[in-house]
């Protein structure tokens, strides 16, 4: 931040000199004193700066993690959400008498507030087509267009 300062204060108070030289036979040399001081003010500038980067800054301790950190509250988050989906299903499938032997949610995390439930799967054992059609379309009436709803009969 000084290099930026000194360059911008240097190049400020050249152009007010400039402007301050009169019209004279010597405006020639003395915009190039002027320009020459330009020159070393920078130079100067320059060579006293610290251009290394401050590496405690970005120093991460042994004892935390956190690239893992952001991955455990993405599976944390899933888990909850699928969870959810998954006894809420439970329920209006229980209330109509329908029982599947296994319900799969797929949840798509893409951004920091960017969370959607992308697909529903029921599988029912074998012998239960009818409760799988009857499934079919309950949750279609019940989820949104945006979730694909599958359902599966076991062999």
């Amino acid at each position: 931040m000084e290099f930026l300062t000194t360059v911008c204060m240097a190049a400020i108070a050249a152009a007010l000199f400039r402007l301050l030289v009169p019209e004279s036979k010597f405006t020639k040399q003395i915009s190039l004193l002027i320009a020459c001081v330009f020159v070393l003010v920078t130079i100067n500038a320059v060579t006293g700066a610290e251009l290394s980067p401050d590496t405690d800054q970005y120093n991460i301790s042994g004892d935390t993690d956190y690239i893992g950190f952001s991955g455990d509250v993405n599976r944390s988050l899933q888990k909850k959400i699928c969870t959810d989906m998954k006894n809420e299903i439970s329920a209006v499938l229980s209330q109509n008498d329908i029982f599947p032997e296994q319900i799969h949610i797929n949840v798509n995390i893409s951004g920091l507030y960017s969370i959607s439930i992308t697909q529903v799967k029921l599988v029912f054992p074998e012998g239960k087509e009818a409760d799988s059609q009857r499934a079919s379309e309950l949750l279609s009436e019940i989820l949104p267009q945006e979730i694909e709803l599958k359902t599966e009969i076991k062999r």
